[in-house]
């Protein structure tokens, strides 16, 4: 089920983009060559926002539910059509539902210990988070022994450090505000948004 996130490098993430400019935000992401979207659910509206992405992008775009905390947020996220399940801390139960109803589950993850136990549990691919506090060699270093596990990282990532986390083994990188810049979605400055995708796909690819 992992295999719907090959070769996807950059996960942009949608949080507390306002519901009225989410349709736009997300076609800006396509625009500059985006394939999978994340969208948390302390964003209002959350849920009605991914019903509507995978309703109206799901040919173009894999739909996420990121700040997945609870098994009743998992449920609701995959019922609404998230292809994928992100959450900033590891809980197995969660693991578990999201598994259970075939959808990837990504949790987070900080140390090899919560890497392996997720492994255990059937987590592919975990997401270090927050990455910043970490850095790309942690993951290097990491990935020796636990070279069975991908990694996605999260947290503080910017077009100017995105690469390194890439080479160093990781396998995707999340991006929130400095991607999604605020001001660029207050003004909606759409074509700004899609040539930024476009820089940050170039530099990393």
């Amino acid at each position: 089920m992992y295999t719907i996130l090959n070769d996807i490098n950059l996960i942009p993430v949608l949080r507390k983009v306002p519901y009225e400019k989410s349709e736009e935000v997300i076609r800006a992401l396509i625009d500059g060559g985006i394939r999978a979207i994340e969208i948390t659910l302390d964003t209002v509206k959350a849920i009605e926002m991914i019903q509507q992405a995978k309703e109206q992008f799901g040919h173009q775009v894999l739909v996420g539910a990121g700040t997945v905390l609870t098994v009743s947020q998992c449920e609701e996220a995959i019922q609404a059509g998230a292809q994928f399940i992100v959450s900033p801390s590891l809980n197995l139960e969660v693991v578990k539902y999201a598994l259970s109803a075939n959808i990837p589950v990504i949790p987070g993850v900080f140390t090899p210990s919560e890497m392996q136990t997720a492994y255990a549990a059937g987590a592919e691919t975990v997401k270090l988070f927050p990455a910043s506090s970490l850095g790309p060699k942690f993951i290097k270093d990491v990935k020796g022994p636990l070279a069975h596990i991908q990694i996605m990282t999260t947290g503080g990532i910017s077009i100017e450090t995105a690469k390194s986390y890439l080479e160093a083994g990781a396998m995707a990188v999340g991006a929130g505000s400095d991607l999604l810049k605020k001001e660029w979605i207050q003004k909606n400055e759409w074509v700004l948004l899609a040539k930024e995708v476009k820089a940050w796909l170039e530099v990393i690819k």
